[in-house]
């Protein structure tokens, strides 16, 4: 009779270990297909033209970042975070600001050079800029061309072009600049204002499903898969 209890136990275990482990996989599989609420409120027909300005895809956090962004600043998304952490959205951006109809000359415009700084590699797409004193600006980093950028990234061109892995979406990399503005801050009141875009910011990203991790499990996945961190010191060419 101990026997079997003693087997119904080790078998009880062993399901138990099988359960958490198939409950951690679920959770990684989850976080990796970064499962989102639905298409951002975007039409078609601008996805396709900034698609077809650009030549590149557009990943979703991109045109849902755009709709948070106009939550914030309904009259002018692209300077919502302007005044308050000093960010504007730009590059593709403009095309959905609608910026790029006012200029004569849109249809000569190289966009793949639109917002691209002297030492940003082809593969980094700026989406977001900052300080002008160092040339602080955001980008998507694509290892393919014609696929989804694998991450966002960070740079500083006066502070020697080296590009910091920001996360694998906006939301992320948006989130851990204002976590580092916030250290830096000591008025308690514009503390409170950030802290305010913070929270609206983390809301609208669990919703949404994005991680809001510097390092995700996707980035760690392809980081492994190539067998190298591309995010290192870029020589000046």
């Amino acid at each position: 009779m101990a026997m079997a209890t003693t087997g119904t136990r080790m078998a009880g275990g062993r399901k138990q270990r099988r359960h958490a482990e198939a409950q951690k996989q679920t959770e990684n599989i989850k976080e990796v297909k970064n499962v989102q609420a639905g298409k951002a409120d975007v039409s078609d027909c601008i996805r396709q033209e900034i698609e077809s300005c650009y030549r590149l895809k557009m990943p979703e956090d991109f045109y849902h970042f755009w709709k948070f962004c106009e939550e914030l600043e309904p009259d002018k998304p692209c300077d919502a975070l302007k005044s308050s952490i000093g960010l504007q959205l730009v590059g593709p951006y403009d095309i959905l600001s609608g910026k790029h109809i006012n200029t004569n000359k849109s249809k000569e415009i190289n966009f793949n050079l639109h917002w691209r700084f002297f030492y940003d590699p082809p593969e980094f797409q700026t989406i977001i800029i900052g300080d002008s004193k160092t040339q602080y600006h955001m980008g998507y980093f694509r290892d393919v061309p014609d696929q989804l950028p694998v991450c966002v990234g960070e740079t500083e061109t006066q502070k020697g072009c080296t590009i910091y892995q920001v996360g694998d979406n906006i939301f992320a990399a948006v989130k851990l600049f204002l976590i580092k503005k916030l250290k830096e801050l000591t008025n308690k009141k514009r503390g409170g204002f950030l802290k305010d875009i913070d929270e609206k910011l983390t809301k609208t990203a669990k919703q949404l499903g994005y991680s809001l991790e510097q390092k995700s499990l996707k980035v760690k996945q392809r980081d492994k898969k190539v067998g190298f961190v591309f995010f290192s010191k870029l020589s000046k060419l």
